[in-house]
């Protein structure tokens, strides 16, 4: 693995940066050309089949935030029915309340309050605890 570390300007300020490049392995390869069809990023028609508590908390930690009572997937750089696919399969396979809505011009997923408990119970076993603060709602949290 190849690092580089340096300072980063942004306005005024520096802050400090880690750049590193991994080994690739060949099966990224496969996922690759599943999500990534003409070199587009998109949502595959299967995705109800692989979307599993595990791919969920993955997900999370990865593109999910905290909002100020539920959760929301970042998902901007899918296109709005591919959203609302997204959105259905955690409905329908997971019975979680969630609802697409506009954010910065495109549509990412929410996950309403009332069921953030149960998006919990489904990501727990595969959530590393430092990704705890995702689950936990803006209102709640202390300064």
């Amino acid at each position: 693995m190849r690092m580089n570390e340096f300072d980063q300007r942004l306005g005024t300020r520096r802050y400090p940066c880690v750049q590193f490049a991994t080994r690739t392995s060949p099966i990224f390869s496969d996922w690759y050309s599943r999500f990534y069809p003409g070199g587009r990023k998109s949502v595959p028609e299967e995705i109800d089949c692989w979307l599993d508590p595990q791919a969920i908390a993955v997900w999370l930690m990865d593109d999910g935030a905290a909002d100020f009572a539920g959760v929301t997937f970042q998902t901007h750089s899918f296109e709005a029915d591919e959203v609302e696919q997204l959105a259905e399969v955690l409905r329908s396979r997971f019975s979680l309340t969630v609802s697409t809505r506009a954010n910065r011009g495109r549509r990412i997923i929410y996950v309403k309050a009332c069921s953030v408990e149960r998006l919990r119970g489904i990501v727990e076993p595969f959530l590393l605890r430092e990704f705890d603060y995702k689950l936990q709602a803006r209102r709640f949290r202390t300064p």
